[in-house]
């Protein structure tokens, strides 16, 4: 995952746009083909905080799982 404010110039068409409230999030496309939901959560820590992307599986036919 990476955050990039600045987009003149740069080649977006790969990414799938999400819009929440005020927000738009971008999501590579095979991320967002292949995940059920992605959920974006804010962690503490001791010198600030972070935003982390978490994608949860989507379960197809030709899943493989035990």
């Amino acid at each position: 995952m990476s955050v990039d404010t600045y987009l003149k110039g740069k080649n977006t068409s790969n990414y799938k746009r999400i819009h929440h409230e005020d927000i738009t999030i971008m999501v590579a496309q095979v991320l967002a083909q292949n995940s059920s939901k992605v959920e974006l959560v804010t962690k503490k820590k001791l010198l600030g905080s972070k935003l982390v992307a978490v994608a949860h599986h989507k379960h197809t036919a030709a899943c493989r799982h035990d």
